[in-house]
């Protein structure tokens, strides 16, 4: 590998990293590509083969992971809508959340409250059963 093309990956990896730490933030391709002085037009089909998707799609999917994780620490649709940047338009949020998860996001929540209880109960149910 030449020095350019080890260069370009490893800004890949280092975005990729930033991504995964600051989720909500609103960097586009050009900044992050700006940022780490790398061309953008080299860097996408690095980080595509990197991470095996668009830098895009790998943003808005760990967005959506954050958004589910919010979720899951007591925060209402519409909260965790605004904070992911989604101020005007809670529609978009919703079919976003859908997309990744296949499911809308208080669907989603409660699901997991149930799978969390049904995890509860047997976990009871073992030690009452090991005694």
């Amino acid at each position: 590998m030449t020095v350019e093309p080890l260069f370009i990956y490893e800004a890949a990896v280092a975005i990729r990293d930033q991504i995964d730490t600051n989720p909500l933030s609103k960097k586009t391709a050009a900044d992050l590509a700006a940022e780490f002085h790398v061309d953008r037009k080299k860097l996408l089909p690095v980080f595509k083969e990197l991470t095996g998707t668009t830098l895009r799609r790998y943003r808005f999917e760990r967005l959506m992971l954050t958004a589910s994780e919010m979720l899951l620490s007591g925060m209402s649709v519409k909260e965790v809508a605004i904070e992911c940047g989604y101020q005007h338009y809670q529609n978009n949020f919703t079919r976003g959340f859908r997309e990744v998860f296949k499911t809308g996001p208080e669907e989603w929540l409660h699901q997991q409250l149930i799978e969390k209880m049904k995890s509860n109960v047997q976990a009871q149910n073992k030690k009452v059963h090991s005694r």
